[in-house]
């Protein structure tokens, strides 16, 4: 008797392209992004949480979600549900647009971006499995004008400007202790820069010095979270899965570089009063985090799952300044439905149906003012000839701030477009 394995190598090779097409576009589209909030100026900018290809329409939650068709980073327990001899790829991204609002003003804006690139495979059978991708972490964009009118120097204007931002490659690997329970751990490699620029100039006093001071942070490390999940069979086709995750706190190394620089209005040339780089080791510190949830297959046709997280933003601080961060929570519910022939016919028996709502408190508070978000989603996923492969459509709206206190409301309308592909690539065969 032999025994060998044989790789569908047109599957191989149009993955791997396909994902190497992506992770460059990803790169680019994420190096060009800017997002247009001035509340991401604060911590490291604004949060990209649950990006999950299945579950975009379901409020993005994950941490009790289990599914042989899904990288769920969210919690690397997961990655033990995939299939023997398969392999899981998926790859998400969407365009965000702002309506923003003062008591006296607003305007609207927009960008796109990846959301997530991932995979994951099994190494042996359903005990062990792995899984990695790029996603980004955080994106930073605003610009902010403010003005002081002073006895000498007339009207001053102070133009603040952020970009930036900080991605995200992890690999995770999941173990099956025994029956129906597995662990997990996701290593994240956190890489970026967050740039913070200061303008200062005068229309009214004559000579006035027009002044540049710009502070460019790198900033790198790793990050470790970890993460279990326990599923249950309740009876025929009805699965119930409790998760849970924890990530530490973490501190990263920053390099700082500082340009100040000024010119006189009229004439060429700048003169720099300073420039340098230097690197401060553990000068940022992530929060510790910890999430859980629950997922529950009804039957065939229904499921759904809650999940909440809490992460202590009240210990972030970057070079000491804790920017008056607080802690943060989201509850998140979602709900599925798949059809069957008996309820749909045709092209709507095949689509999946999903929706969802969160409520939570965001990390920010501005003067004293406690930002919550409230939020709604659904979505549906378009299988391709069956529904291994296919496509997730889906549509989120969020709302945080106010226009009390001098302050600025945000409406958030976002559509994510994600593929997904759940293919066999290891074919085993027996011969006598």
């Amino acid at each position: 008797m032999s025994r060998y394995i044989k790789i569908n190598n047109k599957i191989l090779s149009y993955s791997i392209a396909l994902a190497f097409l992506m992770l460059l576009t990803g790169l680019q589209v994420n190096a060009q992004t800017r997002i247009i909030s001035p509340y991401s100026k604060y911590g490291v900018g604004e949060l990209n949480n649950n990006q999950l290809s299945r579950n975009i329409g379901m409020a993005g939650l994950g941490y009790g979600y289990r599914s042989n068709k899904s990288v769920n980073y969210l919690n690397p327990a997961s990655y033990t549900k995939v299939d023997e001899n398969s392999f899981v790829f998926e790859a998400v991204g969407y365009s965000h647009f702002y309506e923003q609002k003062t008591v006296a003003q607003a305007q609207t804006s927009n960008y796109s971006s990846l959301g997530n690139i991932g995979f994951s495979f099994p190494i042996i059978g359903n005990k062990l499995a792995v899984g990695a991708g790029l996603k980004p972490y955080s994106l930073v964009g605003y610009k902010m004008l403010d003005e002081d009118v002073g006895e000498y120097a007339g009207t001053v204007n102070y133009l603040y400007e952020g970009a930036g931002g900080l991605n995200e490659v992890y690999f995770g690997t999941a173990y099956s202790l025994f029956d129906n329970f597995s662990v997990g751990v996701n290593a994240s490699y956190l890489f970026g820069n967050i740039e913070d620029k200061v303008t200062i100039s005068s229309r009214d006093m004559e000579g006035f010095f027009s002044t540049n001071k710009i502070s460019n942070d790198n900033i790198k490390g790793f990050l470790y979270n970890f993460g279990m999940q326990y599923e249950r069979e309740l009876a025929e086709n009805r699965e119930f899965v409790m998760g849970l995750t924890y990530g530490h706190e973490t501190n990263f190394d920053i390099t700082r570089s500082r340009l100040i620089k000024r010119e006189l209005p009229g004439q060429t040339g700048v003169d720099t009063l300073l420039h340098n780089s230097t690197t401060h080791d553990n000068q940022l510190s992530l929060p510790k985090k910890f999430g859980a949830g629950a997922w529950l297959k009804y039957n065939e046709n229904w499921s759904g799952g809650i999940d909440f997280d809490w992460q202590n933003w009240d210990d972030f601080r970057r070079f000491g300044d804790s920017e008056e961060l607080q802690d943060s929570y989201n509850l998140a519910a979602g709900i599925k439905f798949s059809p069957t022939a008996a309820t749909y016919t045709g092209f709507f028996r095949d689509i999946t149906y999903m929706g969802g709502v969160r409520y939570g408190q965001s990390y920010l508070n501005v003067n004293n003012y406690s930002f919550d978000e409230l939020g709604m989603s659904f979505g549906i996923y378009i299988p391709f000839s069956n529904d291994n492969n296919g496509i997730n459509l889906g549509f989120e709206y969020t709302q945080r701030g106010t226009t009390e206190q001098s302050l600025i409301k945000e409406d958030f309308y976002r559509v994510n477009i994600a593929l997904n592909i759940h293919e066999r690539w290891f074919i085993q065969r027996r011969f006598f």
